[in-house]
């Protein structure tokens, strides 16, 4: 098996990047014209968003022969296909979540990933039968894409916008 990566959707990060650079430019206009209390809202919620923006950038998982590896901020943690005790998945409407259970612990995962049904397909294709849950291979027939959070992230953009402008132009 060759190497697989895969990473959060970009329809996702691109949005949530441009929310960052929007808080940072809203930052910077209210250390300019602000009180003291919208400068440190503004600090906290663009220092928040920046790590969590930094850690779904740098999110990642690998497919290797040998097993998966998950890639976060400043961890990496390898999972051995022999490890892995089970496959699961629990679904809310369009939010999926996938849980891989091993002798050490346990990990989960969204549909947030980049062609998340190659990488559960695969993942489900190096196990034992009786690790993998049934409900796997039907949500492999019909999975769902997420795009809720997307259509959040760029209202969220919009709106930044319109506070952009209501605070640079004069009212």
């Amino acid at each position: 098996m060759e190497h697989r990566n895969f990473k959060i959707i970009k329809a996702f990060l691109i949005p949530f990047f441009g929310i960052i650079l929007l808080l940072f430019i809203l930052l910077i206009i209210s250390m300019l014209k602000g009180q003291f209390l919208e400068k440190a809202i503004l600090l906290f919620s663009f220092i928040a968003t920046l790590l969590i923006g930094i850690e779904a950038g740098k999110r990642e998982i690998t497919l290797t022969k040998d097993g998966l590896k998950l890639k976060k901020f400043f961890r990496v943690k390898t999972i051995a296909w022999s490890d892995i005790t089970h496959l699961a998945i629990v679904e809310l409407r369009k939010k999926v979540y996938f849980l891989v259970t091993t002798t050490k612990g346990f990990y989960f995962f969204s549909n947030m990933f980049e062609n998340h049904a190659l990488l559960i397909r695969s993942v489900a294709d190096q196990l034992e039968t009786e690790k993998v849950e049934t409900e796997i291979r039907s949500y492999l027939d019909h999975p769902v894409e997420r795009h809720s959070l997307v259509i959040i992230c760029w209202l969220a953009v919009a709106i930044m916008i319109a506070f952009i402008f209501l605070k640079v132009l004069p009212v």
